[in-house]
């Protein structure tokens, strides 16, 4: 990857976190709770450590893991167009 291709990407994910920063802010602390709350409970949930694997999957290369790839493998590389 050319230091250019690797200075948008950054500065594309530098404007991202401002704009969650942002909508952080703006939520107000009753919802935060509830938001945890919901999160707490599901975490105890069978099954959802692999929910939350294959979620980072999709965050991390942007597309469904293959049917061969399991939670704890590991996660490959995006792969950016130029």
């Amino acid at each position: 990857m050319s230091a250019s291709a690797l200075e948008r990407r950054v500065a594309i994910l530098e404007g991202a976190v401002a704009v969650l920063e942002e909508q952080v802010k703006q939520v107000t602390v009753p919802a935060k709770k509830g938001i945890l709350s919901i999160v707490g409970s599901m975490a105890d949930m069978p099954g959802f450590d692999d929910v939350v694997a294959y979620g980072r999957y999709f965050r991390v290369t942007g597309k469904e893991a293959p049917p061969d790839w399991k939670p704890g493998d590991p996660i490959p590389e995006p792969e950016y167009e130029e």
